[in-house]
């Protein structure tokens, strides 16, 4: 071995071994002066504290602390004055590890290097009459010449300590739960710089009680550095990772404690941070408002606070926020390729203070698509966040086909067409607001083509524009195809947005329809009542639906419409008319119409009535008709005989007048259900003729064998026929006509109980052709034989006729 490298090698031992040597002799010199030195301790402890400190025990720790020299105190106790009343000891450890500068030793000094306290508790405690245990931190008072000590404990370490803040006059609580945290202090001339290492459980991190926790159980790893500068006063911790859960937010801070109030400023930037994560970290008074919303991707949040350190402070507070190609969630709505910049600031008006009334939030640059239709807006606002006021114009163009799945397949089935949207809206956010809302603007519907499906209606072709002019919606220049009928119609809805959500049962349309030809036969659905079913079909498919959309289809369900009609020609089923004026009005119950004027069968009608709707087949109806001057076959025929077969249309010609007033049922596809009519018809029918009316033919076949029976034509009938369900009451009428002369009166059975009884001269009328005198001929057709014939049914509803008066005298109903 060479010389060198022994001598190296005996040189070294030689120094370790003293080192070894002089470091056993200050074990044993501590161990000697154990009281001594757990004395000291406790007197430079207590030099800045005025409290019942104990500490129960000390014991060297040789090896934990080599080279230094090192003691662990047992159970170290921190009690104030009235811990009797409150009960909350200021500290409370099982162990306080401390490291000492072995150097003071030798100079009968303790020097505290290093400190660390396991497993134990720091209760700051403030009552609700301002009492606190911090005074405990003021220490005793100092005569003028003492010298401040300089601090020199380096390195604070804590390990499975509950802190607790509580200030009950303030409402704060902070309660953390220090699983490791290290500081290691760099002590300079102007000042100090500490790297922190921690490893924390957030409990409760609340600076007002009354709305919750920030980061509630979260936990909180960070490795940052914290400066302080003794002479401008100010604590500064650069701009470094916190970790929340594993997610990274750069926080910076400065403090400046120069000013009464101190002042500080925040900086904070979470970069890809998942929405959920970044709500988490806020109070719950502001994630409960978002708890509906969710966005498949992270996004970037930046935030600025500024304020003052003293209560009841509220600082100045940006936040503005970013995200492009997301998927953004909420209450049965989903946006899709969502991308925006936003912003909050609680200082909108620099003179009205940061509150909720003098906030903003903005939305810039937002695009999105929901459920492929795409949607724009160039900004969105909401205004006042105690009274929220949500601004936004919005644009769209879309075919319209893409409108069917949003709004609900089981309601409308978009075929084509083209959609423009260009909105501005105002109003309140929530379902509960009270803030009156506003829309303006327009939507465009061009080359459109839907169908209705709960009424099952085609509509080929639609052209229309809605005008939204504050609470109150137009619809203008919209024009109709379905079918063989055409219209243009013009519209409004007033209070729209008013009635909307909170009473749909008060929203009236009003309508004004032009047509050259409404084909009724294609909107027969219309006037029945919406099939329960299919009702409720559609109810289990609006949760599927946004909010707005859900509450369309309850608004076409529960509102009221009226409709001035000028059409030029209206079909349905026989009937026909031309030049017709009418008032309708629709409602959820019922189906009005009034003052409907129109020509038809070569005359005049003048028709007022209702329908009401009460389902399963069994909705009622009214009608009260004036007719002038109409051909009667036509007539009859237009109406289908009236829901009767005993005189139908082709037995029937003349010019016919009456008025009619009826009730009755209606199927479920609109027809009238037989025999349920009841009402009166007077009606007086000029230059009529009854062609092949089978009782007078069969009353042929007896008597009057040479009369034409199946022609029998008259000047005038005039009488009054009471409709009273299966029969028709025949008051007693005279028929004067071209073969005889019958007075009748009775009940006509529909199809049984037929009871007519007729008195019939035999003269023929023909004789008196010449006689023009009234009275005369009143004699004239009471003179000769006179048969008294009974026209009944044989009880299966087919009439015969018998001779004779009959059993009872006819009745007049």
């Amino acid at each position: 071995m060479p010389r060198w490298i022994r001598i190296s090698l005996i040189s070294a031992g030689s120094l370790l071994a003293l080192v070894i040597v002089l470091w056993l002799i200050l074990a044993l010199v501590m161990r000697s002066r154990k009281q001594a030195i757990l004395s000291e301790i406790t007197q430079q402890l207590s030099e800045t504290i005025d409290g019942d400190l104990v500490i129960r025990d000390m014991e060297p720790s040789l090896l934990r602390g080599f080279p230094n020299i090192s003691v662990t105190l047992k159970d170290v106790t921190l009690k104030d004055s009235l811990f009797n009343r409150h009960g909350h000891t200021l500290l409370d450890v099982r162990e306080v590890f401390v490291k000492v500068n072995p150097f003071a030793i030798l100079r009968n000094q303790v020097d505290i290097r290093q400190i660390t306290l396991e497993n134990g508790a720091i209760y700051l405690y403030t009552d609700s009459t301002g009492y606190s245990n911090t005074y405990l931190f003021k220490g005793k008072k100092k005569s003028p010449s003492a010298k401040p000590k300089e601090p020199t404990i380096r390195d604070i370490r804590m390990r499975n300590i509950l802190f607790t803040f509580e200030n009950q006059p303030k409402f704060k609580l902070y309660r953390l739960d220090i699983r490791s945290l290290r500081g290691d202090m760099d002590y300079k001339n102007g000042g100090w710089v500490c790297r922190v290492r921690k490893e924390i459980k957030i409990l409760d991190l609340t600076f007002n009680t009354s709305k919750g926790s920030y980061a509630k159980d979260k936990t909180l790893t960070a490795d940052v550095k914290v400066s302080w500068d003794k002479v401008k006063k100010i604590l500064n911790i650069a701009e470094q990772p916190f970790r929340f859960d594993g997610q990274p937010v750069k926080i910076a801070a400065e403090f400046n404690l120069s000013t009464r109030p101190a002042h500080f400023n925040l900086h904070i930037a979470a970069e890809s941070i998942p929405f959920r994560m970044a709500t988490s970290l806020v109070t719950p008074n502001i994630s409960s408002k978002l708890d509906s919303l969710d966005f498949e991707k992270p996004l970037n949040v930046y935030a600025d606070v500024r304020g003052r350190m003293q209560f009841r402070d509220t600082p100045y507070v940006r936040v503005t926020w970013n995200t492009d190609n997301n998927v953004m969630t909420g209450k049965n709505i989903s946006l899709e390729r969502v991308g925006f910049k936003g912003a909050f600031l609680n200082e909108v008006n620099p003179n009205m203070g940061h509150n909720s009334a003098n906030s903003r939030l903005s939305i810039y640059d937002f695009r999105a698509e929901f459920d492929s239709i795409p949607v724009s807006a160039d900004t969105i606002r909401v205004l006042n966040l105690q009274q929220p006021v949500l601004t936004g114009r919005f644009k769209s163009q879309f075919p319209l086909t893409r409108l069917t799945h949003p709004i609900g397949a089981h309601l409308f089935n978009f075929t084509k067409g083209t959609a423009l949207v260009d909105l501005e809206y105002a109003g309140g956010w929530d379902p509960k607001d009270t803030v009156a809302g506003y829309i303006k603007g327009v939507v465009q519907i061009k080359d459109g083509g839907f169908v209705y499906v709960p009424r099952n209606q085609t509509v080929q072709e639609c052209q229309a524009t809605l005008d939204f002019t504050g609470a109150d919606l137009y619809f203008r220049n919209v024009r109709l195809r379905s079918g063989s009928s055409t219209m243009q119609l013009e519209g409004s809805i007033k209070n729209m947005l008013n009635f909307y959500f909170a009473a749909p049962e008060k929203i009236q349309m009003d309508w004004t329809l032009n047509s050259p030809l409404v084909n009724l036969n294609e909107f027969q659905r219309f006037f029945v009542k919406r099939d329960r079913k299919q009702a409720a079909a559609s109810r289990n498919q609006r949760h599927k639906a946004s909010r707005v959309l859900r509450q369309l289809e309850v608004v076409l369900e529960e509102c009221s419409v009226n409709i001035q009609l000028a059409v030029n020609k209206i079909r349905y089923r026989q009937f026909a008319a031309d030049n017709v004026r009418a008032g309708l009005h629709l409602s959820k119950e019922q189906v009005r119409v009034f003052e409907v004027a129109l020509q038809t069968a070569g005359g005049s009608m003048v028709v007022n009535g209702h329908i009401d709707h009460a389902g399963n087949g069994n909705d009622k109806f009214r009608m009260d008709a004036r007719i002038r001057q109409v051909q009667v076959d036509q007539l009859f025929r237009s109406f289908e005989n009236f829901g009767q077969d005993g005189i139908e249309a082709k037995n029937l010609k003349g010019t016919f007048s009456a008025t009619a007033n009826i009730t009755g049922g209606m199927r479920e596809d609109a027809t009238v259900k037989p025999h349920s009519m009841f009402g009166s018809v007077t009606f007086d029918l000029n230059k009529g003729a009854l062609v092949h009316f089978e009782p007078l033919e069969n009353l042929g076949r007896f008597v009057f064998r040479k009369r034409d029976m199946s022609n029998i034509t008259f000047e005038r009938i005039h009488n009054t026929l009471d409709i009273r369900g299966n029969k028709i009451i025949i008051r007693p009428m005279l028929i004067a006509s071209s073969v005889l002369n019958i007075q009748l009166e009775g009940v006509y059975g529909m199809p049984r109980g037929t009871d007519i009884k007729m008195q019939v001269p035999l003269r023929n009328p023909k004789k008196d052709e010449l006689v023009t005198d009234a009275d005369e001929l009143r004699k004239r057709r009471k003179s000769g034989i006179v048969i008294n014939l009974n026209a009944v049914d044989d009880g299966s509803g087919k009439v015969k006729l018998k001779l004779g008066k009959g059993k009872d005298e006819p009745t007049n109903e």
